[in-house]
């Protein structure tokens, strides 16, 4: 009697914790980060060019700008972007999101940053991941990609400038530059750059991911429960 009961318990407790892990792995999958904006094509994997500028104090200021149009994926995950950073060794070096603003033109240009990246350390020319953590954008609003430092390359493929990907609904809002050298931070007057073909990803999904741990807590909370009255059903003849 007492094992049949035994086994029943376990059977009653263990459904749910069963089905939390399969809705959290399925929420966790959903949340995957898409590709919705860049040259570097669908998957991120087009080349980069042999052409760089130079970026930051004694250089001047790029910036290239995306509007989210009617996307439900706003909440930024990360922008890859082909750089430079020395000749010997690396440099630690961010990105940041620029809010927009309208000018005396009537373009909408670069404003205050909004969001900025966790550093990473960047060396010989490749493609770098810059993370960013609870860096929600919203619907219908211009945004700017602005490096920190380092040489940003062309992308090598077509078409030259960023785009839309993977039916994302994002667009492009120019790409623009400050040519003052003087600033350490972008100060001055944003023009259109001279060109619109510097290598970029971005990547978003339409829920803000949880960190690891949040979940590692949730499943460790959940089992600690079930033994618990798995135990306590044990204990009862």
């Amino acid at each position: 009697m007492f094992k049949l009961r035994d086994r029943a318990l376990q059977q009653n407790v263990m459904k749910p914790l069963v089905v939390f892990t399969a809705l959290a792995l399925l929420f966790i999958s959903g949340a995957r980060a898409e590709l919705v904006y860049g040259n570097l094509g669908a998957d991120g994997t087009t080349a980069l060019g042999s052409v760089n500028n130079d970026i930051g104090p004694g250089s001047g200021w790029l910036a290239q700008g995306f509007n989210t149009g009617t996307s439900s994926l706003l909440s930024l995950q990360s922008v890859t972007l082909g750089l430079f950073g020395a000749n010997v060794g690396t440099i630690p070096l961010t990105v940041s999101i620029f809010s927009g603003i309208l000018s005396g033109t009537n373009n909408i240009v670069p404003d205050v940053s909004l969001y900025t990246s966790a550093a990473v350390n960047v060396g010989d020319k490749n493609k770098y991941s810059f993370t960013f953590s609870n860096a929600q954008l919203q619907a219908n609003t211009t945004y700017f990609v602005v490096p920190n430092g380092g040489s940003w390359y062309y992308n090598s493929g077509t078409p030259a400038a960023p785009l839309s990907q993977n039916g994302s609904g994002y667009v492009n809002a120019g790409t623009w530059e400050i040519t003052s050298t003087n600033a350490i931070t972008p100060a001055g007057t944003w023009e259109v750059a001279e060109s619109s073909r510097y290598s970029l990803s971005v990547y978003a999904t339409s829920n803000a991911v949880p960190e690891p741990g949040t979940w590692a807590a949730a499943a460790l909370l959940a089992g600690g429960a079930a033994f618990v009255r798995w135990r306590k059903g044990a204990k009862v003849s």
